[in-house]
This record gives C-alpha cells, structure tokens and sequence, in this order.
C-alpha cells in the first residue's frame, strides 16, 4: 500500500507541477527561475508565524465541525484519506501513509496548483481582491469532490456548501498569508496545510 501511495503521490505531484512549468516554459521561453515563480523559496519568519496560526485555528474549528454528524460522515467516507486509513487500522506503515497523503499528496500539490500558480497569475492579472477570491473559490468547490467515487457520501446541498465555504476561506486565508504578510512564498501555506491535514487526518481516522 506505502509503496503504491508514494507512486501515485510523486505522480500527481509530477501533473500538478507540470500544469504551472509548462505554462512558465511556454510564456518565459526558459526552465531557470520555476520555483520563484510558483514560490518556492524561502519565506519571511512573519509569514510561517501567521501561517501557524491560521492552521491552529482551522484544526480546532474543523475538528469540532467534523467530530459528528454529517460532516463527519462526509469526512470519513471510504473514498476520503481518513475512510481509507480507518480501514487499514492504526499502524507505523498507516502513520506513515497519513504523513504521505498529509504532505505530499494533498497539500504539496494543491499548494502548488492553488497559491503557487493560479493565485499568482490571477492576482497578477485582475488584482489582489479578485485573484485571490478565485483561486480560493475554485480551490473550495474543488472539495466537492468528496461527494464523487465509490463510498462517496450523497450529495447534499447544504453539506456542499459548509464544506466549499470553509475550504474556499481558508484557501484565501492561505493566499493572504503568502502574498500580503510574506514575500510570496508558497511554503507558509504548505507547512500550514500540511499540518492541519496531519493532525485532521489522525484524529478523523484513528479516533
């Protein structure tokens, strides 16, 4: 399973890069500079403070949000990371998966995708307020995926909402923390997305 896990992790890593480097090819005519241009560099100290704190904050309401009710059984459906950890059961091989899943797959690439490439043109081309309300408003109804595949919790409207709303604020929370309190790099909002998928992960499956 870690094995496979890593594969396809590396390979959604591998699509979800290759979106902004072909992009920054195309317009630049060159390969040098990618990473500065989807922020990939070292951030301000402000930035990670406040990136810490926006993920403490988030952890602690989605923690509440999904601990019963629908939005948990939305949260721990057989086609979502914890539905899939919580059918393997607490183990080192499962922890470590989770620390794939949590790091990698979900919040390297999303962050890449998101903050590092649409944000970044966005804002670039329409201003802060609108290029930063797309990219977190797409980066919220990308969520409605939960409600898609196999095991997938019915859909339901209201449901659907709570959850593009409260993923779409913290995507502009993470646009925020990069653009306006840091220097543009991408890896407050990494190390924030990634931690709060940790600690949401861990709880959501094990407990």
């Amino acid at each position: 399973m870690l094995p496979s896990l890593v594969l396809s992790s590396v390979v959604q890593l591998l699509v979800f890069a290759g979106i902004p480097f072909l992009a920054y090819v195309v317009t630049r005519r060159r390969a040098r500079g990618f990473f500065a241009y989807i922020g990939l560099f070292a951030p301000r100290r402000r930035a990670l403070l406040a990136a810490g704190a926006v993920a403490a904050a988030f952890t602690v309401v989605m923690l509440l949000l999904f601990r019963t009710g629908p939005l948990h059984d939305l949260a721990v459906a057989p086609n979502t990371v914890p539905g899939r950890l919580r059918a393997l059961g607490p183990s080192g091989t499962t922890w470590a998966a989770l620390f794939v899943y949590a790091l990698v797959q979900t919040s390297l690439t999303e962050e890449i995708l998101f903050r590092g490439f649409l944000a970044k043109r966005l804002i670039a081309r329409f201003g802060f307020a609108v290029g930063n309300g797309v990219q977190a408003l797409l980066f919220g109804l990308m969520h409605l995926l939960l409600f898609a595949g196999p095991g997938a919790t019915a859909f339901r409207a209201g449901l659907a909402m709570i959850v593009v709303l409260m993923t779409g604020a913290v995507g502009w929370l993470f646009g925020h923390v990069n653009e306006r309190v840091g220097n543009g790099s991408i890896i407050p909002s990494w190390l924030a997305h990634g931690a709060t998928n940790v600690a949401a992960y861990g709880v959501l499956a094990f407990t």
